[in-house]
């Protein structure tokens, strides 16, 4: 389940280019507000499935018709659009809770007013669809470079990509449900022609916190295990899903 925000930006509103750790704080305040301990569970312990920790939520990037990069700025002039998605009912309740009540989004130091809230409808998944990023999809993995071992981010063409998309998605199932699904398979592929028109250039350097994570923004095709992809676009394909990664439409 996802919700859509729609917020009003009046005369325009700059934050840094690099603003998803501003959206993380602003969502951890909206559930400390509504409920501290679940707030706090989240942020130190998460759910767990195969020895790893997941938050179960994920985020699309802030979208306005009129927008304006300048080095390390971005500029809104127009209402921002903002996505947030998770399969866990007791996140998204405790997040619109203290949204709805306080009607505004604090953003850094912008607070901006709240024009619209809704619920999109879920589409009808299939073994084999479509979908385009709205947030950089981050795959990592850590692998010996030089004799020391190092966090890698996958590229499109990265052979082991899909098969690490789909080990994820099993665990991130474990977490959700307690059990793995029936059906684990699981084909990824982005779109080649898409990487073509775009020479290539479909990756995207996002600091977060003074990390620096490499994430892929192109359309892809997925195909297999309904209940995977179904994961896939409730809390997010790849890792880093709770930072503003992986987010997904069809």
């Amino acid at each position: 389940m996802r919700i859509q925000i729609l917020a009003n930006v009046s005369n325009g509103i700059t934050l840094p280019i690099n603003y998803n750790h501003l959206l993380v704080g602003a969502i951890y305040r909206f559930l400390e507000e509504s409920n501290p301990e679940y707030a706090d569970f989240l942020h130190d312990e998460g759910y767990l499935a195969a020895e790893k920790r997941f938050k179960l939520f994920t985020f699309s990037q802030l979208m306005a018709e009129r927008r304006r990069i300048t080095g390390e700025q971005i500029h809104f002039r127009s209402t921002l659009t903002w996505f947030l998605s998770s399969p866990m009912e007791q996140f998204l309740s405790h997040f619109a809770d203290t949204l709805l009540t306080q009607g505004r989004l604090s953003v850094g130091q912008h607070r901006l007013k709240i024009i619209d809230v809704n619920i999109p409808r879920t589409p009808s998944f299939q073994s084999e669809m479509e979908f385009r990023c709205l947030s950089p999809i981050v795959m990592s993995a850590v692998r010996e470079h030089d004799g020391k071992r190092r966090t890698h981010y996958c590229l499109p063409d990265d052979p082991q990509l899909s098969e690490l998309i789909r080990q994820n998605l099993i665990r991130k199932h474990e977490a959700i449900h307690g059990c793995t699904p029936q059906d684990d398979t699981l084909t990824f592929r982005f779109d080649d022609n898409y990487i073509r028109r775009k020479q290539g250039r479909v990756t995207r350097l996002v600091d977060f916190k003074g990390i620096k994570i490499r994430g892929i923004l192109c359309p892809f095709r997925v195909s297999g295990s309904m209940a995977l992809i179904q994961t896939g676009y409730e809390c997010g394909f790849g890792d880093k899903n709770s930072a503003g990664f992986g987010m997904v439409e069809v």
